[in-house]
């Protein structure tokens, strides 16, 4: 039985530790739900291990989502350029592969921007 409980013990920590492997995003700019009057010409996303982007595209509300163009660099922090952004709600829908294993990752950012009251 102990033989048992330690080859369980052993086959969770290396699935803990492979899901931990792989890249994840840890910052933004914007924050996720962050409400900004401000917008930057580019979102940086910062990841845990170095990456490429392979899609990345915005929506604002329910309109059509808008292919950006992906940067070519590659790195734990990336820059997305974006056009002028009205006031909405905003999806940033962006995929990487890590630059170590290419395992792919996607995910999405909200944030909202807001004109400035006067």
């Amino acid at each position: 039985m102990k033989k048992l409980t330690l080859a369980a013990g052993v086959i969770l920590t290396l699935v803990v530790l492979g899901a931990q492997a792989h890249a994840h995003l840890k910052a933004s700019n914007p924050k996720e739900g962050e409400t900004v009057t401000m917008m930057p010409g580019s979102i940086s996303l910062t990841f845990s291990e170095s990456v490429r982007i392979t899609a990345v595209s915005i929506q604002k509300d329910t309109e059509p989502k808008q292919k950006l163009t992906s940067p070519t660099t590659t790195g734990e922090q990336i820059s997305v350029e974006v056009p002028r952004l009205p006031a909405g709600n905003y999806t940033l829908t962006w995929r990487v592969a890590s630059t170590d294993d290419n395992h792919i990752i996607s995910g999405e950012l909200h944030f909202k921007v807001e004109p400035m009251k006067r």
